[in-house]
C-alpha cells in the first residue's frame, strides 16, 4: 500500500528449538510514530534483526514501501540501545557514516549533517569526539546518524532505556520535536509504557515468549503533543490498561 511504510504478516522465527515470534502482524503508516512495548526476552529486538534484513523470517512476510522485503538489507535507518559511535570518528563523520556506506558523496553529506547538528543543539561539536559529549548529546547523533541514513522507517530500539530520568524526558521532548519537522515513519521498542503513549500514534502490545500481538492501542491525543499529556484522565486510563494487559499478559 502507498501509505504504508511497513506491513508485517504473519512473522514467525525461531532460534532452533527455541520459539520466539509467532504470528505478528503489524503496520507503520507513513509519518507514523508506532512502539512496542512487551516483557523483557519477547523477541522485540529479534524483530528489528528480521525487519532489518539481519534475520530471514520462518515464515510470514515483511513489505517496506510495498516491495517485499524478507532478507534485504540497507532499507532502514537504525538505531540501537547504546549509541555506538566510532570513537575514532569525528561527530560529523559520526553522523554520515550511513551515508558514507551507501556510497552518497560527501559534498552533499556534510553539510547537510552540520545543518542537523545545528538543528538538535550541536552546532559547533562537528569535529568533536564521541568522549567528549554527554550521554544525551551522543544519542542525539546516533539518532542523526540514523535519520540522515536516507530511510523513511526508522527503527528505534529502546534508545534511551540508559538514561536517567531528568535526561530521558529531555530526550522525549527532543525527540517529537525533530519529529514533527521531519515525520519520517518510526518503530520504536520500549519497555517504558509512559514514553510508548507520549510518543505514540499506535501501541502494539507483545505477550511473553513466544511473542505474539495481544493487542493494538490506538493514542488518541493530538499532535504537537505535550508533556502535560501525561495528566490527562484519558493518558492515565490508558497507562493503566497497558499496565494491565503486561501483568496479565498469557505464556
Amino acid at each position: 500500500m502507498a501509505d504504508t511504510a511497513l506491513d508485517i504478516t504473519g512473522l514467525s522465527h525461531s532460534y532452533g528449538d527455541l520459539h520466539v515470534l509467532e504470528d505478528i502482524s503489524l503496520r507503520v503508516g507513513k509519518g507514523e510514530f508506532v512502539s512496542i512495548v512487551g516483557p523483557s526476552g519477547s523477541g522485540k529486538s529479534t524483530l528489528f534483526h528480521l525487519i532489518g534484513g539481519l534475520l530471514t523470517p520462518a515464515t510470514g512476510t515483511i513489505g517496506i514501501d510495498g516491495a517485499h522485503a524478507n532478507g534485504r538489507r540497507g532499507l532502514i535507518g537504525y538505531m540501537p540501545q547504546a549509541p555506538a559511535l566510532l570513537p575514532w570518528r569525528t561527530i560529523e563523520d559520526n553522523v554520515v557514516l550511513a551515508r558514507e556506506i551507501g556510497g552518497a558523496p560527501k559534498r552533499g553529506t556534510r553539510p547537510q549533517a552540520r545543518d542537523w547538528l545545528a538543528k538538535v543543539g550541536l552546532d559547533g561539536f562537528a569535529r568533536s569526539y564521541p568522549h567528549e559529549l554527554s550521554g544525551g548529546m551522543q544519542q542525539r547523533v546516533a539518532f542523526l546518524r540514523a535519520l540522515l541514513a536516507g530511510r523513511d522507517l526508522i527503527c528505534l530500539d529502546e534508545p534511551f532505556s540508559a538514561l536517567d530520568a531528568m535526561l530521558r524526558a529531555e530526550m522525549h521532548r527532543w525527540l517529537l520535536d525533530i519529529w514533527e519537522q521531519d515525520r519520517r515513519s518510526i518503530l520504536f521498542v520500549t519497555h517504558n509504557i509512559e514514553e510508548a503513549l507520549l510518543l505514540s500514534d499506535t501501541v502494539y502490545v507483545f505477550t511473553r515468549r513466544p511473542a505474539t500481538v495481544l493487542e493494538r492501542v490506538e493514542v488518541p491525543f493530538e499532535r504537537p503533543r505535550r508533556a502535560e499529556v501525561v495528566d490527562d484522565p484519558t493518558f492515565v486510563r490508558l497507562r493503566r490498561r497497558l499496565t494491565d494487559l503486561l501483568t496479565a499478559s498469557p505464556r
